[in-house]
């Protein structure tokens, strides 16, 4: 289950949940469709809502229902026209019943307006990303480059390679490196001078 930590206006989103028995914890498909709502900085109206259905006839889960339990997933598309903005944090809620018992869970991301990629700077610059606990390099992490530590100026964006490394072309300066991948939880901004 997850969602990533940022979406440039424009993409796609997808998060994702897996339900389970609150009384085994054994991965279990919920009793109806898991449902779901976005509000924007933690206003009480939500921007967004809807359920997880694939909208694929596969059933209940979007991922290979054969052979999964509980897995949901939903892609939204983070326009304008859906009300997101730039430098705007969303909170997505998400609801479902099992056993009839109803739990939820959160997800947060902002929202940014400049295009993903390599930004247009003199230096290029290497980021590798590893495990703080087992010191492995992490392949597909989410990360993104601010000037400020606010993480509202976003100059460049990419993802690890199976180095866990993400090469960047940026200016000299103070850097604030942002990263994000499902299961990890990363201490943000990590602070960087680039020379």
């Amino acid at each position: 289950m997850g969602c990533p930590g940022f979406v440039i206006i424009g993409n796609n989103l997808k998060f994702s949940i897996c339900t389970h028995d609150p009384d085994t914890g054994i991965l279990t498909d919920a009793d109806a469709i898991p449902t779901y709502r976005i509000y924007e900085d933690a206003t009480e109206t939500a921007i967004l809502s809807g359920n997880m259905d694939s909208g694929t006839g596969a059933g209940f889960n979007e991922f290979d229902d054969a052979n999964t339990d509980g897995h949901y997933a939903k892609v939204i598309a983070c326009t304008a026209a859906n009300g997101f903005e730039n430098g705007k944090t969303y909170t997505v809620y998400i609801e479902a019943t099992v056993d009839g018992d109803t739990g939820g869970i959160c997800y947060e991301f902002t929202a940014y307006s400049q295009l993903g990629g390599v930004a247009a700077g003199a230096i290029e610059w290497t980021y590798t990303v590893t495990d703080a606990d087992t010191g492995a390099l992490l392949d597909g992490v989410a990360v993104w480059v601010t000037t400020d530590s606010a993480g509202t100026n976003v100059i460049a964006s990419g993802i690890t390679n199976d180095s866990g490394v993400v090469t960047f072309h940026l200016d000299a300066g103070t850097r604030y490196i942002w990263r994000s991948r499902a299961g990890y939880n990363f201490t943000n901004p990590d602070t960087e001078i680039i020379a």
